[in-house]
């Protein structure tokens, strides 16, 4: 299982060099999970867990991420959501893009400094610069489901965390800062605008 876990480590980090594509990334981080995962051992009882030191420092193994359950359907939370940041949309699913070709999700121009949360629960399977949009998290949300947030500052959370919605992930950073959102199911884009909540309008507030 140690083995494993440091083989895991080592997929990971290579992602961003070798991924040429977002449904690279989302197709090897799915292969992570299937492969690696379940070859692991399993948990020791609550009570075993309770007594055993957990390793420490840089050198200890991370636990190899599974594909996350959440408590609640993320297909069943279409029209739910809020907005990831607080901002004007700048950019909406299927138009053009200013850098050439269309969006495959939304763009919020942020302000330095504000806040980008969780639209939902999940477990952080990426969370590191990646060359083309800059800084990446993917958030797995069960189901085939991915959320992207690409072009955020300051990361607040690790890969490997469980968060909840609504809690805080990254903070946007410099002038002109431009997140955008985008979900996908089994690599491919859908609408954003279809699991977001009327109460989110179109300046990203809620």
């Amino acid at each position: 299982a140690e083995r494993l876990a440091k083989a895991a480590q080592s997929e990971t980090a290579a992602l961003a060099a070798r991924a040429e594509s977002l449904r690279d990334v989302l197709n090897r981080l799915e292969k992570l999970a299937r492969v690696v995962a379940p070859r692991v051992k399993p948990p020791p009882p609550a009570s075993d867990r309770l007594a055993a030191p957990r390793p420490a420092g840089p050198s200890a193994a991370p636990t190899p991420r599974q594909a996350y359950q959440p408590a609640k359907s993320f297909a069943g939370a279409r029209g739910a959501l809020k907005a990831p940041i607080a901002g004007n949309v700048i950019g909406r699913f299927g138009a053009p893009r200013p850098e050439g070709g269309k969006f495959e999700g939304l763009r919020y121009a942020g302000n330095t400094g504000a806040i980008v949360t969780a639209p939902f629960e999940g477990s952080v399977s990426f969370a590191r610069a990646w060359g083309p949009v800059g800084n990446l998290i993917v958030l797995d949300v069960g189901g085939g489901y991915h959320i992207l947030l690409l072009g955020v500052g300051a990361f607040l959370v690790e890969e490997g965390q469980t968060v909840k919605a609504g809690e805080p992930v990254a903070a946007m950073s410099g002038a002109g800062a431009e997140l955008d959102l985008e979900i996908r199911k089994n690599g491919d884009p859908v609408n954003p605008s279809l699991w977001l909540s009327e109460n989110a309008g179109a300046d990203g507030s809620s």
